[in-house]
């Protein structure tokens, strides 16, 4: 790509900014609009305010990122399952499922061997990311059930100057309902295809002395697709190429928060099993021996007291994650009757840690933050083994600790200078500094430009650093360093009219000592290097709407164009992205349908061949109180059941991985 291209996108944009700016002025004189705004009762006269983009509260319009907002009733209208559902709805998202696990991909961004260790999720402001792999389950293995989710803030870009490390694409903050959404006892039955099966039951209250609980329990059982095909393993030997029942899963979630006053104390225990039908990392084909198992639980005491200038904020945690896999093999030569063994692998993480942040407003036009943090890494255990050797134990320990400052800066009505800067410190790596700088203009009330740069940075974690299976596919590396990333970003947020929102953002993105799994050409095996660097130039535009009469919805396209060093396209990178979510009321606010269609072109295979171009059209009719307390909705997800496909990575033998076709649910919830 010439060098040139992003100053031609910026321009670009901002002539569709004043194209679009130009035919609201063409209807109404600046000070109409904002008096109309102010006398009406819109969605968009009240601007939505976000907390994730800088650890505290502020407007969208003011914040140093580009941010989307998801709430529970979005989530119920369409009929959301996971994050993933969640996240592949929104610009600039894309997702790749191995019928593994689900990874996340951003801004053209999406990297072999990746455990969705460069986004950060948190739940309600808890770091999700574990110990082991640095990553966080985002289909049915989510920590927290979906149903339990209040509203979601998606931050893009780069925030490593507040969250420190992970925090290299983006920021997902789940924040979850209180006692107060529920008002008793609620149940939730949902069955669906793939002989899928859902339940949960949740209890919630807020109470005269002003105590807060929610409780909460859910499970999830799926036999998955019971005939999966793949030609590499088309053979008699390997049941003509079909994997049959060796997609299951299963979940169990418990979730319970207590608030009084500034104190909030939450804990969950979550555990995921699933098969694994690809065969990959070389083991037996067709066999449900393969599979994974992984939990995650914690304890978190949070402190937060507000204060008419500003807020004290201090947190105090301790979390726990474990993981089991067994990968069936056959040892023997070629020729020699069958060795079928089960190499087992274990992972156990535990560690604790405190954070402190203190809020304040000088001088009338500042508003400072400064906090630390603190995490110490009790345990980082891998252990692999079979019957004949053990080919890992380590059992090692870590910890880092961060320093951060933020300043908002009032220059004057209407314009914000946001400068923020943290130091990282880690045994394992050493530190980092990595800063974040804004400029926010809104020279009238409908239009805000923001202009962005930051960096951020991904430490290598314990499983890239010494991970081996004993030669057997997988090999560990001989040094690792952090990766790092440098954004620019232009975003333009311009309120057309009562109803209509137009976000528009363009942004360029330097990526040094990217980490990914690869095959060593020496002896075929696998192992993790900082493979070189990357760069990604795109733009995203989104149209947002939403009408008193029920009608809402988002239509959005953007392209992205990643490469490395050489110039070469990167594998799993979608180049155009076009998305629509529309929500249409049927009977007024009782039955609505939400309908998604979300196109995206083909992406680069590890062969360097492409997967074909894909439209997915998803459909949910939500209806509520038909029978008091009572919600039911009805969704087809693939609706028109296309055929498509994800690339496989360095561990498959697949170079492309068949999806999903059409599939059902039904659910039920009941408020007792």
């Amino acid at each position: 790509m010439s060098k040139r291209q992003p100053l031609y996108c910026l321009v670009a944009l901002l002539v569709i900014g004043a194209f679009f700016a130009g035919q609201v002025i063409a209807e109404t004189e600046f000070a109409d609009l904002e008096s109309s705004l102010d006398d009406e009762e819109l969605l968009f006269g009240d601007i939505p305010s976000v907390f994730s983009a800088s650890k505290y509260e502020q407007k969208v319009t003011e914040a140093p990122a580009r941010i989307s907002i998801v709430t529970a009733d979005e989530i119920q209208r369409y009929g959301h399952r996971t994050l993933v559902d969640i996240l592949n709805t929104l610009p600039g998202f894309q997702s790749n499922n191995d019928r593994s696990y689900s990874v996340l991909g951003a801004r053209g961004f999406g990297v072999p061997g990746d455990f969705n260790t460069r986004i950060l999720i948190l739940v309600d402001g808890h770091r999700i990311n574990e110990n082991i792999f640095d990553g966080a389950v985002v289909d049915r293995g989510f920590v927290v059930d979906i149903d339990l989710i209040d509203r979601m803030e998606v931050v893009r870009g780069p925030a490593s100057s507040l969250y420190g490390s992970s925090a290299f694409f983006g920021v997902i903050n789940v924040i979850t309902k209180r006692g107060r959404d529920f008002q008793g006892t609620e149940i939730s039955a949902a069955v669906g295809s793939q002989n899928s099966y859902q339940g949960r039951i949740s209890y919630g209250e807020r109470f005269d002395n002003g105590f807060e609980l929610l409780l909460s329990a859910s499970g999830y059982d799926s036999e998955g697709d019971d005939r999966l095909y793949y030609p590499e393993f088309d053979d008699p030997a390997s049941n003509n190429g079909i994997a049959a029942d060796a997609d299951d899963a299963n979940n169990r979630n418990l979730y319970a928060k207590l608030s009084y006053g500034d104190f909030t104390l939450s804990g969950l225990y979550e555990e995921y099993e699933k098969g694994v039908p690809t065969a990959s990392y070389e083991t037996l084909f067709n066999d449900s021996r393969t599979r994974t198992w992984e939990g995650h639980a914690y304890l978190d005491l949070k402190y937060q007291h507000l204060m008419g200038n500003g807020a004290d904020v201090a947190r105090l945690f301790y979390d726990d994650y474990w993981y089991d896999g067994d990968w069936a093999y056959d040892y023997a030569d070629s020729g020699d009757p069958p060795d079928e063994v089960v190499y087992k692998e274990e992972a156990d993480g535990n560690w604790w840690g405190a954070e402190a942040q203190m809020t304040q407003e000088l001088f009338e036009n500042h508003r400072l933050t400064l906090g630390t943090e603190y995490r110490n890494n009790l345990r980082e255990k891998q252990y692999s083994y079979d019957i004949y050797d053990v080919s890992l134990d380590l059992d090692t320990d870590s910890y880092t600790w961060a320093a951060y400052l933020q300043d908002e800066f009032r220059v004057w009505d209407g314009l914000i200078l946001n400068l923020g800067l943290r130091y990282d410190y880690f045994s394992t790596v050493g530190s980092t500094i990595n800063p974040r700088a804004a400029v926010i203009w809104t020279p009238y009330e409908p239009t805000t430009l923001k202009l962005l740069y930051g960096t951020a940075f991904r430490a290598p974690n314990s499983y890239e650093l010494h991970f081996h299976d004993g030669g057997i596919s997988q090999k560990a590396p001989d040094g690792l360093d952090p990766e790092t990333i440098e954004t620019y970003e232009l975003i333009l947020e311009q309120r057309l009219n009562a109803n209509l929102n137009l976000v528009a953002s363009v942004y360029h993105n330097n990526i040094e000592d990217l980490l990914a799994l690869t095959t060593d050409p020496a002896d075929d095996l696998l192992a993790f290097e900082n493979s070189g660097d990357a760069t990604a130039t795109g733009s995203e535009l989104e149209l947002q709407g939403q009408w008193e009469s029920g009608w809402s919805g988002s239509v959005s396209y953007s392209y992205q164009q990643a490469e490395n060093a050489s110039g070469e396209r990167l594998v799993n990178s979608p180049s155009n992205m076009a998305k629509l979510n529309l929500i249409a009321p049927l009977a007024g606010d009782d039955f609505s349908a939400g309908l998604e269609l979300q196109y995206e072109s083909g992406r680069k295979t590890l062969s360097g061949d492409e997967t074909d171009g894909r439209v997915i059209t998803n459909l949910t009719l939500f209806s509520r109180d038909w029978i008091q307390g009572l919600k039911v909705s009805a969704s087809v997800y693939n609706l028109f059941d296309e055929n498509y496909a994800n690339p496989g990575f360095e561990e498959h033998e697949q170079d492309q991985i068949e999806q999903d076709g059409r599939t059902f649910r039904l659910k039920f919830d009941y408020a007792l």
